[in-house]
């Protein structure tokens, strides 16, 4: 009996060893999004720094942002004139006598303009105008240009719908309240800033409202997703219900919200005047990190990969990593900044990682810096010799025949 039971401690103590072993080598699974459970992350790719690829003198100074596709740049200067620039060498492609103190709109080969009441499309290869029409009312929004539509804002309070294509007016709608921000798309919604503190969804095929949620401040440009984010000068962040602008939560900050917020799939990011950058929980509204600025922000935090860019009213531009909030790298401009710096993916087909524009009337196109070419210090290259066969003269060079040398007897020299 004593026997079998040591046996049986004996398999038992070799199963828990076994056990034990498996459990140690065995890999520990990782959470969502593939990161390893536990421990300090890896830093992000820093995207700085950057190299002047090109700049271009402008005719005067910038009046407003400019407006980019994938090929050119679009500038409203102070002088009157619109100037196209390419954004693979910064050559003007055309400039064209067209003021306009509202940030222009660039998209499907068109680019549209709204001075006066006039709003007016342009070819964008040439600058040749397509059509013109009088709105009968100041424009007072930045045009909307996307999926066939242009959509403008009016002093009176009435948002108007043209086919973009041709200028036909398609619908007209009252809000009853002045327009600054432009509106937003999202689907066949239409999101619409209304300056006293109204935010108000429209159908886009009809014009028709579907809600209306009155907010502390005025309303900034709308993020629509699966809810709608938006900022206010009443220094709120707001989540709201796609369906009927049901107030989701709200978040105080100590300044104006500053543009429209940005997001990944777990966090949403933003920007307040009282120079913070923050980072919330794009369900709960929770803060996941907060970070102080030290230049007051101008331009809404953009996303490039696991990193926030961010400038501000200065010559300098920041990254900070959106997991942590930790800064990661910095940009001085060769001077201060004109507009919020333009980084697109599409930037890559012309060379560039980042458009500058600079108060002082430069645009600035910035590229990696270009490494110097590699040496193979295993292998060094041959020292440089003359060929043996070029000889540099002036005057033909006689070569005597080779004849064999005289004989030397042993304590001569040989004659001379």
């Amino acid at each position: 009996m004593t026997t079998i039971f040591s046996g049986s401690a004996s398999r038992i103590r070799t199963i828990y060893a076994f056990s034990l072993l498996v459990a140690l080598l065995w890999p520990t699974p990782s959470p969502a999004g593939g990161r390893p459970a536990g421990g300090p992350q890896p830093a992000a790719a820093p995207f700085f720094p950057l190299e002047i690829g090109w700049t271009t003198e402008l005719a005067a100074p910038a009046a407003t942002r400019p407006a980019f596709d994938d090929e050119q740049a679009y500038v409203p200067l102070r002088d009157g004139t619109l100037a196209a620039i390419r954004l693979h060498d910064g050559s003007v492609a055309w400039n064209i006598e067209q003021a306009t103190a509202l940030p222009p709109a660039a998209d499907g080969g068109t680019v549209v303009v709204a001075e006066g009441s006039a709003v007016t499309a342009l070819q964008a290869a040439t600058g040749a105008r397509l059509w013109s029409l009088d709105l009968g009312a100041a424009v007072s929004t930045a045009p909307l240009r996307g999926a066939g539509w242009l959509i403008v804002g009016l002093e009176g309070g009435d948002l108007v719908a043209l086919e973009a294509a041709s200028g036909r007016e398609l619908w007209r709608r009252a809000l009853g309240g002045p327009l600054r921000i432009p509106p937003t798309f999202g689907g066949r919604r239409l999101f619409v800033p209304i300056d006293d503190g109204r935010l108000a969804a429209l159908d886009l095929l009809t014009g028709g409202l579907l809600w209306e949620q009155p907010l502390t401040g005025h309303p900034r440009k709308v993020l629509p997703l699966d809810a709608v984010f938006v900022g206010t000068t009443g220094n709120y962040l707001y989540r709201l219900s796609l369906s009927s602008g049901r107030v989701d939560w709200r978040w105080r900050t100590g300044g104006d919200v500053v543009g429209a917020p940005v997001v990944d799939e777990e966090r949403i990011y933003f920007a307040s005047l009282d120079n913070m950058l923050w980072a919330l929980d794009r369900g709960s509204g929770v803060q996941r990190w907060r970070r102080v600025l030290t230049r007051r922000p101008q331009a809404v935090p953009g996303l490039l990969g696991r990193l926030l860019l961010v400038s501000g009213v200065s010559e300098e531009v920041r990254t900070f990593d959106r997991e942590t909030g930790e800064p990661s790298s910095a940009l001085t401009a060769p001077a201060e900044l004109g507009a919020p710096p333009y980084v697109a993916p599409s930037l890559a087909s012309a060379g560039l990682r980042m458009v500058v524009l600079a108060a002082d009337g430069r645009l600035i196109g910035m590229r990696r810096p270009v490494p110097p070419p590699a040496v193979s210090l295993v292998e060094p290259p041959p020292p440089l010799r003359p060929v043996p066969y070029r000889v540099l003269s002036s005057r033909p060079i006689e070569i005597a025949p080779l004849t064999a040398a005289p004989a030397v007897r042993p304590g001569r020299m040989p004659a001379r």
